[in-house]
C-alpha cells in the first residue's frame, strides 16, 4: 500500500523548519511583506538551515543527495510558508536556478554560481515571461543572435521575480528565425552585464520578491553562458515547471494553514451571545471544510512531486497542482478573514497580506486556465 509518510530524516527537519518558521519568520512577517526589499536575512538564515542546497552537488556546498529532490523541496515549501509566503519561495525559485546549472551549466559556470546561491549570498531568476507572449511562452520574442565567443541578446522580459534584486538571471531566447517552441535556448546572463536594464513593478503583494521588467540592447553572453543544449530550452524550462508547480500549491496551502490555525483560535476566544463563537456552526463548520479542501489539495501536489521523484509522467498532475490549490487556499484565507470579522481585514492581522500574497500565484507560472488546457490535452489523450 502507498505510504503517505515523510522518512525518518524528512520529518526531522519539518520539525526543525516548522519551529524556525513560528518562531523566526511568523512574528515579523507582516514587516517584511509591506517592503520591497528582499529579505535578505532570512535568505541567509534559510542557507544555515539547509534550504538552499537541497539536492545540489556536494561539492558546491549542496546536499548531494540526487539532481533534484523535489518531494522533500515540497515539504520545505510548504514548512516555511507557514511563517512567511514570501520567504519560503526561495527553495523554489532557488532549486529551480540551481539545478539547471548543474544538470547543464558549463564547469565554469557552475564552479562560479552555484556555491553563492547556495550560501544564499547572491539570488537569481528565470525570465520567461514577455509583453506579447504571457501564457504563450513559446511565443516570446527575444533573440539571442550567434556573435564570435557568444550570442548577443534584445528584448524584453515582465512580471520577473527577483528582477530587481538578482545577480544573475536565467534568460529564455530564440534563435533567429526560429518560430514558437523550436529554436529557443536557456542563457546565464550576469545583471550587471553593459546593456542590461531593469525597472520595477510593484504589485498588490509579493513585494519582497522585487517583481520587474528586464530590457536586453544587443547584451553579450558567453559561449560558457549556455545553459542546457542549444535550441533545446523550452522542453528544459516546461520539465522544471512541473517542479514549481507542485512547489507553488504548497506554498500557497502552508499559508493557508496559518490562516485556518489563527482563525481557530481566535473562534475559541471571542465570544458573541454568550458563548464562544467557535460553537456556531457558522463557524466551526467553514473550518471543518477548508480543513478538508486543504488536506485533499496537499495530497494532491505530494502526489505530483512524488511522480516526479520516481520519474512517472507528472505534467498533467502538476497542472492539478497549480491551478486548484492555489484556489483553495485563497478561498481558506478569506474564511478566516470573515471569521475574524473587521480585525480579519485590517492590516494589524497578516491575513488581509496573506491573502493578497497567496493570489498571485493564480497567475505566476502560467494561469489557472493554461493549467486547465494542459490537463484537458492529457484527458483528450488518455481517451484515444
Amino acid at each position: 500500500m502507498l505510504s503517505f509518510a515523510l522518512t525518518d530524516e524528512q520529518e526531522a527537519y519539518r520539525v526543525e523548519l516548522a519551529r524556525y518558521a513560528r518562531t523566526k519568520l511568523l512574528p515579523a512577517y507582516r514587516d517584511r511583506a509591506a517592503s520591497t526589499e528582499f529579505p535578505w536575512d532570512a535568505h541567509k538564515e534559510l542557507a544555515a538551515l539547509g534550504v538552499l542546497g537541497i539536492g545540489l552537488p556536494e561539492e558546491f556546498g549542496g546536499t548531494g543527495t540526487s539532481p533534484d529532490d523535489p518531494v522533500t523541496l515540497g515539504m520545505i515549501t510548504e514548512t516555511l510558508a507557514y511563517g512567511d509566503v514570501n520567504v519560503a519561495a526561495a527553495p523554489v525559485q532557488s532549486g529551480l536556478v540551481a539545478a539547471q546549472l548543474g544538470e547543464g551549466g558549463s564547469r565554469a559556470v557552475q564552479e562560479r554560481y552555484i556555491p553563492e546561491l547556495i550560501a544564499g549570498d547572491a539570488v537569481s531568476g528565470i525570465a520567461v515571461t514577455e509583453p506579447g507572449s504571457g501564457s504563450d511562452a513559446a511565443g516570446m520574442r527575444t533573440v539571442a543572435k550567434p556573435v564570435d565567443g557568444g550570442w548577443l541578446l534584445s528584448g524584453e522580459k515582465i512580471a520577473i521575480t527577483h528582477a530587481m534584486c538578482a545577480k544573475t538571471m536565467l534568460i529564455y531566447a530564440r534563435h533567429p528565425g526560429s518560430s514558437r517552441s523550436k529554436g529557443i535556448s536557456c542563457f546565464l546572463l550576469p545583471m550587471a552585464s553593459k546593456g542590461v536594464s531593469v525597472a520595477h513593478m510593484p504589485g498588490m503583494g509579493c513585494l519582497p520578491l522585487g517583481w520587474g521588467s528586464i530590457a536586453m540592447d544587443e547584451v553579450f553572453v558567453p559561449s560558457d553562458h549556455l545553459v542546457g543544449e542549444e535550441g533545446h530550452g523550452f522542453a528544459a524550462a516546461m520539465h522544471h515547471f512541473d517542479f514549481s508547480r507542485s512547489a507553488l500549491g504548497l506554498l500557497c496551502l502552508g499559508a493557508a494553514r496559518a490562516s485556518l490555525d489563527e482563525a481557530a483560535r481566535y473562534a475559541q476566544e471571542r465570544e458573541a451571545f454568550g458563548q464562544k463563537i467557535g460553537e456556531f456552526q457558522g463557524v466551526s463548520f467553514p473550518l471543518a471544510e477548508h480543513t478538508t479542501y486543504l488536506e485533499a489539495a496537499r495530497l494532491l501536489c505530494y502526489r505530483a512531486l512524488w511522480a516526479r521523484q520516481v520519474d512517472e509522467p507528472h505534467t498533467a498532475l502538476a497542472a492539478m497542482s497549480k491551478w486548484w490549490p492555489p484556489q483553495v487556499a485563497l478561498d481558506a484565507i478569506q474564511a478566516a478573514m470573515k471569521i475574524h470579522g473587521n480585525l480579519g481585514y485590517s492590516t494589524e492581522f497578516p491575513l488581509q497580506q496573506r491573502y493578497r500574497d497567496v493570489m498571485a500565484y493564480l497567475v505566476a507560472d502560467g494561469t489557472s486556465e493554461i493549467q486547465k488546457r494542459i490537463i484537458s490535452k492529457d484527458v483528450y489523450r488518455k481517451a484515444q
